[in-house]
């Protein structure tokens, strides 16, 4: 069989997962699991793994595809896909992949977004990157909202210097911010602050959870 046979076949895995889920609509109450893979050889001089998987059922459906592959140098390459979808309207997808280098060096990153039923939202996102010295560096986001307020976070590190940023805040207008930072052989610092609906500094304790 030859590699490009081997290749439409693996990739009609995917697709046949896929199709499995859509054809099988939520309301229709139906359970019913399929999962597919194949592994391939590749014109990098290694070997590619594709794989996939869906499942359908009263409380809803769900699919996941990805695929794998290495290189005769030692390389290594990794992308997935997933979505989900709840019976009452919720809904979910993402993706995420890395890379392994030959010399070392790597990279990796993430990406989703979802809604409830009830009309809340969140979104991440990040990416990090390792040199070959091994030295890292890359961001990550997170973003939720919904009745009961909202939450933002951010981390972020190059050079030695780690830092992750939060905020809050509730439905009825109370606050928090921090921030937490890591310095390589220094240690750890923190720094927040809390504030209520009308914007006056409050201590954090509780209060903001109870707003």
């Amino acid at each position: 069989m030859s590699i490009s046979t081997q290749f439409r076949l693996a990739s009609l895995a995917v697709v046949a997962a896929t199709a499995f889920v859509v054809a099988v609509p939520v309301s229709a109450q139906r359970s019913g699991r399929a999962h597919l893979s194949g592994t391939f050889a590749n014109h990098q001089g290694g070997l590619t793994h594709v794989r996939a998987a869906a499942a359908v059922g009263s409380r809803g459906s769900a699919w996941r595809g990805g695929h794998t592959a290495t290189g005769a140098d030692g390389s290594v390459t990794h992308r997935a896909v997933r979505s989900a979808q709840g019976a009452g309207g919720g809904t979910y997808r993402g993706t995420n992949g890395y890379t392994l280098n030959a010399d070392g060096s790597a990279n990796r990153w993430h990406d989703g977004a979802g809604s409830t039923a009830a009309g809340g939202t969140v979104s991440r996102s990040g990416s990090y990157a390792r040199s070959a010295g091994g030295n890292v560096s890359g961001s990550a986001q997170t973003s939720a909202n919904g009745a009961r307020g909202s939450y933002q976070a951010s981390t972020s590190t190059a050079d030695g210097i780690t830092q992750h940023n939060t905020s809050i805040t509730t439905a009825a207008g109370a606050s928090y911010s921090g921030q937490t930072t890591y310095t390589r052989g220094e240690g750890v610092t923190y720094t927040g602050s809390c504030a209520d609906a009308d914007g006056n500094s409050v201590g954090c304790g509780d209060r903001v959870r109870r707003r």
